[in-house]
């Protein structure tokens, strides 16, 4: 195999983009994983002390993406450690899916 082929081989894996922008993609939606639990963790704390109660919906939602950026991976690398991040989180985004569910039609489970 010469130079040209692995290249060739290289850009096809990589759907012809660089691993540095690869790199940085990553990058990026770690940091806005991060900064949205942060969100999350504030608000939720502002809204205990301002209501004392606790929004479910939008602690959902950041576990819904994170079920489905988790779920994506699993399914693209099989591999059982994956799998069972992804089956917890879908585990923590239905629990708090329940529980939005809930609190919007009052229901006390």
């Amino acid at each position: 195999m010469n130079k040209e082929e692995i290249l060739a081989k290289s850009r096809q894996e990589n759907k012809n983009r660089d691993i540095a922008e690869i790199d940085r993609a990553r990058s990026a939606s770690r940091f806005a994983m991060l900064f949205s639990l942060c969100f999350i963790v504030i608000y939720t704390m502002l809204s205990l002390f301002a209501t004392s109660r606790v929004n479910y919906g939008m602690i959902a939602t950041e576990f819904c993406m994170i079920f489905a950026m988790n779920l994506h991976k699993a399914i693209k690398s099989r591999t059982s450690a994956d799998i069972a991040v992804a089956a917890l989180n879908g585990l923590a985004f239905a629990m708090f899916a329940f529980m939005a569910v809930c609190e919007l039609f009052g229901l006390k489970p």
